[in-house]
């Protein structure tokens, strides 16, 4: 029984880590690509399909993991919100001003500082379009999500 809990967070866990790296790899270069305007996978053919790669295999992942369609979009939801919300909060705010204000309140933050701007720097969105737009896309994976919920449960 532990080893499949185990077993089921480590997937989970994994899966996350590679979409989050999946989005922190195309995010760029689809930037960059749309200023050149050319195609992606002509501006950095290996960083696009690695990127892609490792979406589609989280996808996958946690689509096996969450076993119906309505878990599947929440999850996904809640994977493109949350770094809206830290790209809106760090936006509006200042990056330094965050740090410091969670530097005050988080007992050891220092050590786990660098880890943060790392996270920080490679899957939250630095424009505050882009925050909104991972916002609005994670809101209609959750709105889909549970429209998918209450349909099974009409069913």
């Amino acid at each position: 029984m532990l080893e499949r809990i185990f077993s089921h967070s480590m997937l989970h866990t994994g899966a996350h880590l590679g979409f989050f790296s999946g989005m922190g790899m195309l995010l760029p270069t689809l930037s960059r690509a749309w200023e050149l305007q050319i195609k992606p996978w002509i501006y950095s053919p290996y960083g696009f399909y690695i990127a892609a790669a490792l979406i589609l295999i989280s996808l996958l992942v946690i689509a096996f993991l969450a076993g119906s369609a309505s878990k599947l979009f929440r999850s996904v939801g809640w994977l493109i919100l949350i770094p809206g919300i830290i790209a809106m909060v760090f936006f509006s705010f200042g990056e330094t001003n965050v740090y410091g204000w969670v530097d005050s309140r988080v007992t050891g933050f220092a050590t786990a500082q660098p880890v943060v701007e790392f996270f920080v720097d490679h899957s939250v969105p630095k424009t505050a379009v882009l925050g909104g737009v991972y916002i609005l896309a994670g809101v209609g994976f959750l709105w889909m999500g549970k429209k998918l919920q209450r349909a099974a449960e009409f069913i």
